[in-house]
């Protein structure tokens, strides 16, 4: 593989001057810097960046965590930040966590090898010590979509706890008094955050508070069937639904259709992460837009932000919900 020196000796310049047209350090003629040029391309040098690192202290890279990729919603933030984080010279190393605490302690530990300059972070439920740890150590971290349960950090997310008040409203205009929630794992916040607005709109409208009608789900079909399948079974099943994820929409359907009930005549649902997919569905869902790809352009911000202060105070930034209604 062809190093520094390589290149320095085809061009016939010394490996100071290289370094200075490669990193923009100092003034360096256009003759030099078109014969250096001429020897990069011919030796098909590529700059080992992890080595720049080591004399700048940065590696331009930023680690980023993410649940899953399938989702539409988890797209749209990984390139709204990947599209901000291009603007200032960084690249994206992507670490998909399938929500288990195992593979997300396995990449945190890859990206500290790796020198990331900072991490987005979409965490899983569970043990937070790891993540609280690199907080607690200055280290650049700031979490998307997922607020941190027992400590403070940098944070942008939905507001969900209004997110669910607003579907739960909805809802109860449309004539429902029997409601449920299905979300992900009451161990995130954004689990608690959701059962904590449904529970305000059900108190407000004066309507009863059903224990039995949370669940949770980890977004896997025979999760969500298996949630279905004991609400609709219930003595006094619900005839609506509010669900945390899109993704989690297929199973909700089958299981409807299972159980001989037509959407939305027989049984409403509301989704979050709204999608451009549910303008042509029959029949028509109504979907929370989670302005995912702003999500992302923000955290990655608020990441930079830190890297240039790192000792300024956490900063908390929830969006407000956007419900789409249908049909």
């Amino acid at each position: 593989m062809p190093t520094i020196r390589h290149v320095a000796e085809h061009a016939r310049v010394s490996t100071a001057t290289v370094s200075a047209v490669l990193n923009r350090s100092s003034y360096v003629s256009p003759e030099l810097t078109a014969r250096m040029k001429e020897a990069v391309e011919a030796l098909d040098y590529t700059i080992n960046e992890l080595a720049r690192g080591l004399q700048t202290h940065q590696t331009k890279t930023i680690g980023m965590l993410v649940p899953e990729i399938i989702s539409p919603f988890h797209a749209t933030v990984v390139r709204g930040a990947e599209e901000r984080l291009k603007r200032s010279g960084y690249s994206v190393l992507l670490g998909v966590t399938y929500d288990t605490p195992k593979e997300q302690s396995r990449y945190l530990s890859l990206f500290l090898a790796k020198q990331v300059d900072g991490l987005l972070v979409i965490p899983a439920p569970g043990d937070e010590k790891d993540i609280q740890h690199l907080v607690e150590k200055k280290r650049p971290v700031v979490f998307v979509s997922r607020p941190p349960r027992t400590f403070d950090a940098d944070t942008i997310a939905l507001d969900h706890t209004k997110c669910a008040r607003m579907v739960t409203n909805h809802l109860i205009g449309r004539g429902h008094s029997r409601i449920a929630i299905i979300t992900l794992s009451l161990l995130l916040t954004v689990g608690l955050d959701r059962v904590k607005g449904w529970r305000r709109a059900l108190h407000k409208h004066k309507l009863p508070i059903r224990e039995d009608y949370i669940r949770e789900s980890d977004k896997s079909a025979e999760s969500v069937q298996q949630a279905m399948d004991y609400l609709l079974n219930l003595d006094e099943p619900p005839t609506a639904l509010y669900i945390g994820s899109m993704t989690m929409l297929p199973a909700v359907l089958r299981a409807l259709k299972a159980h001989h009930l037509n959407c939305p005549d027989d049984f409403e649902v509301v989704t979050s992460h709204d999608s451009e997919l549910l303008d042509v569905m029959s029949p028509p869902i109504c979907g929370v837009d989670h302005f995912g790809s702003e999500i992302g352009f923000q955290s990655a911000e608020l990441l930079l932000k830190r890297i240039r202060h790192p000792n300024r105070r956490a900063e908390k930034i929830l969006l407000a919900p956007k419900l789409k209604i249908r049909g």
